[in-house]
């Protein structure tokens, strides 16, 4: 159970337009401009419409943003690992399944950087003035997700892990959200909330992630071998800045997951979405919510109880590698949100960010209607202010990567997983695939396809691999040496 992902849809408008254009289309200017090595996604294996809970919802009824596996719009696997392509009208960037929490944070970084460079290729082609911002609301009542995913094995019931996980959902909106400036889904009352996603979700479980929102999505589809494999596909986070906020975002749920698998059992809010809800709006972090032992607790409290499940599983055997410094993190803020907030102001996004209208506020006497407060809210999140670059490159934010770490993931692979293997090969014999997925690249030869399958996502790694691929420089010896190796292939149609 090492394997995560992070994904990013970035909402993008053109400043000064009395209309806005097409969002469909300037999504597509931005993909179109993304300056990287790359082949064509391969929808081949494309599952949406199966469920965890044993079902497989009729293509007919289901809502058209399920059908995923429909080419629609501009979609290319890059030589970094990841994917970057057009989701439901936005620009989406699918970062490669990493090992590590730390890793998630560097191919995060990596996607905005080549997706805000994206955003200036396409302004100049176009004439617009495209901003990229990386939030989860428009504030008009529409919500774009910041996607997690985190390999499973699949004897862990699923009815558990749901029921389980939703409360350490509920109580994290006060370590990783984001901030956001207006209450309800429109943000049509006045107010700041911890969470940019928390007014957003209607129910626990479901298969949708656009419409009638659950807190723990059903969709059962693992890009890996599905007979010992499931994907948690977690859609309730926010889009976060600060470097820390992100670590222990993934670090923290990789290993609350470790501990609901090896059946721990934590206290749960007996109404999970009200608990959210609830702890999202209250940035003094005291107010208390019943569980489901009799005891009322803040979401600060319950975390804590994550924390120290985290930590007892992590003494034990198969330790994550990077757990210390997410432990130590998640210690850290924790410690801080029960005594002080605003301490936190340096690694959590929405205390940074309160910080901030906390002055904005004190220096106009305005309340939280105003509109220069939504405005700095969304300036915090547009890759054209600049101003979140600027907090931390005065010190004001923690950092954990530098800007060296994050060039080199802009082209090349992580690697500890397979997507080592599959960037390497997009990367350096791009004239000869056709398309790639997550689990298999096909190459366009002579005799006509042949496709690699890569159904193990911790085989391909450049430990592995790197010295035999080193060695061959044409397709032909490339597919020889992938034979000797053993390598699972097979001849398609041309």
């Amino acid at each position: 159970m090492s394997i995560l992902g992070l994904e990013t849809e970035y909402g993008v408008f053109v400043a000064g337009a009395a209309v806005q254009p097409d969002p469909i289309g300037l999504s597509e200017a931005v993909i179109r401009s993304v300056e990287a090595p790359g082949t064509s996604f391969d929808f081949a294996d494309e599952q949406p419409l199966v469920d965890a809970r044993g079902s497989v919802l009729p293509r007919h009824i289901a809502h058209p943003d399920l059908l995923t596996d429909e080419v629609r719009h501009i979609n290319q696997m890059l030589a970094n690992g990841g994917r970057s392509y057009v989701d439901h009208a936005h620009p989406e960037w699918s970062g490669p399944e990493v090992s590590t929490a730390r890793e998630a944070l560097v191919w995060d970084r990596a996607g905005d950087r080549l997706h805000r460079e994206a955003a200036e290729r396409a302004s100049e082609r176009t004439g617009l003035t495209i901003h990229l911002v990386k939030n989860t609301t428009d504030n008009k009542g529409r919500s774009y997700g910041c996607h997690e995913n985190y390999l499973l094995p699949r004897e862990a019931p699923f009815g558990r892990i749901a029921e389980q996980f939703v409360g350490f959902l509920a109580s994290r909106v006060v370590v990783t959200g984001a901030g956001r400036v207006g209450l309800g889904q429109r943000g049509e009352r006045p107010g700041f909330q911890t969470s940019q996603r928390a007014d957003f979700f209607e129910r626990l479980v479901g298969l949708e992630t656009t419409v009638n929102r659950p807190m723990v999505n059903t969709r059962d589809e693992p890009h890996a071998d599905d007979a010992t494999h499931r994907r948690l596909h977690v859609i309730t986070g926010d889009a976060n800045l600060c470097q820390v906020a992100t670590l222990v975002k993934m670090g923290s749920a990789q290993l609350a997951l470790r501990a609901i698998v090896a059946g721990q059992r934590l206290p749960q809010p007996v109404d999970p979405l009200t608990a959210m809800r609830t702890w999202s709006r209250d940035p003094g972090c005291g107010v208390t919510q019943p569980c489901d032992d009799g005891i009322e607790r803040t979401a600060v409290q319950l975390q804590r109880l994550w924390w120290q499940a985290a930590s007892t599983q992590q003494g034990r055997a198969g330790a994550i590698a990077d757990a210390a410094d997410v432990l130590r993190h998640w210690d850290g803020i924790l410690t801080d949100l029960a005594t002080d907030p605003m301490r936190c102001a340096d690694r959590v996004d929405w205390v940074a960010k309160l910080r901030l209208l906390e002055g904005l506020r004190a220096r106009h006497g305005c309340g939280w209607g105003d509109e220069r407060l939504t405005a700095l809210d969304l300036r915090l999140a547009d890759h054209r202010s600049g101003l979140f670059d600027r907090l931390e490159a005065s010190g004001a934010l923690q950092t954990l990567v530098d800007g060296a770490e994050v060039t080199d993931a802009t082209t090349a692979p992580p690697p500890s997983t397979r997507a080592w293997l599959r960037g390497t090969l997009v990367g350096r014999f791009s004239s000869h695939v056709v398309a790639a997925n997550w689990d298999r690249i096909t190459f366009d030869i002579p005799r006509g396809h042949r496709t690699l399958h890569l159904v193990s996502p911790l085989d391909g790694t450049r430990d592995q691999w790197q010295e035999g691929i080193d060695r061959v420089h044409e397709m032909d010896g490339l597919l020889a040496w992938g034979d000797s190796i053993g390598w699972t292939t097979q001849p398609t149609v041309g």
